[in-house]
């Protein structure tokens, strides 16, 4: 029996997550693989968090996410 992964919805989520506590701060969903790499800049975040009026963390995590489902 062949198995393998397939991904329901080719679209991703991004998470800043404070590093030190990893609690999620701020999550943009719906983002294709081309338009992620601008949210992984250090000016984007910086952004991100000014406009929103958000607390900065001191060590900030950005995560990419990608869902799959095991298939046969």
């Amino acid at each position: 029996m062949l198995m393998k992964y397939k991904q329901e919805v080719p679209r991703l989520t991004v998470k800043y997550v404070d590093a030190d506590t990893e609690e999620i701060i701020f999550e943009v969903n719906n983002r294709n693989w081309m338009n992620v790499g601008e949210m992984l800049t250090s000016h984007y975040a910086t952004e991100v968090f000014k406009s929103n009026k958000l607390k900065m963390p001191e060590n900030l995590m950005i995560l990419v996410i990608g869902e799959y489902q095991l298939i046969n």
